[in-house]
């Protein structure tokens, strides 16, 4: 059976409480020892602690998901800048990016590609963050009154993402 994403994500987030449990266990057992900590001859305070303090990373980027509130977006797909975006029907000059992703910090990676849907009108279910629809699901697609139908595939290439 093949290992999917979801089960890696799974498998890091279960490991990452085991590590919060073990760092508040440590925690727990520093507090009842109180001030008296062990030293070496030297005055020195002792390798474990020394580790103790070295086991603690800075935080990264947050890669915690997101808290969803799900909307309707409709609007057309345009080529700005080489990019393409969608630029909403009820703000015209918000151009707008979608991804599937969850994780602010996987947004780039996960990015949709509209290319296929340009000069046409499309149906958006996601959540807005700046200038992204995140957990984006293209509900559907319409050719505007008197446009051409079929295939997109001659739209020009991005110049950039």
């Amino acid at each position: 059976m093949m290992e999917q994403p979801y089960d890696r994500e799974r498998a890091a987030t279960r490991s990452a409480a085991a590590r919060r449990s073990a760092d508040a266990d440590q925690s727990a057992e520093d507090h009842q020892s109180g001030p008296a900590r062990r030293s070496t001859a030297s005055g020195q305070p002792a390798a474990s602690d020394q580790t103790a303090v070295s086991r603690e990373s800075p935080p990264s980027a947050d890669t915690r998901p997101l808290k969803k509130k799900t909307e309707t977006f409709t609007g057309n797909v345009v080529l700005v800048d080489g990019a393409y975006r969608l630029a909403l029907a009820k703000e015209p000059d918000t151009l707008l990016r979608l991804t599937r992703a969850r994780r602010a910090s996987e947004f780039e990676k996960e990015q949709i590609l509209l290319r296929k849907y340009y000069e046409k009108i499309i149906s958006v279910n996601g959540t807005r963050q700046d200038d992204w629809i995140w957990a984006a699901d293209i509900t559907g697609q319409w050719v505007s009154k008197g446009g051409p139908t079929g295939a997109n595939m001659n739209a020009p290439k991005p110049t950039r993402p």
